[in-house]
């Protein structure tokens, strides 16, 4: 299991409902509504890093 996973496993999703979070060496280091500025954000950030992407669904959405 990935250090990024492990992180995604222990966030705190009240904070990001409804968001993508971006994820790298291990620690949430973007969160927001456009993919894309985020994914530019980090690769500047972390250019040799591959960075986990996960969106937050809404409280109400159930998942079967």
């Amino acid at each position: 299991m990935t250090k990024n996973f492990q992180a995604f496993l222990k966030v705190d999703d009240s904070k990001y409902r409804d968001k993508y979070i971006v994820i790298a060496k291990g620690k949430v280091v973007g969160k927001g509504k456009d993919i894309e500025k985020l994914l530019g954000r980090a690769k500047k950030k972390f250019p040799d890093e591959i960075p986990l992407v996960a969106k937050i669904p809404k409280e109400e959405v159930l998942v079967l």
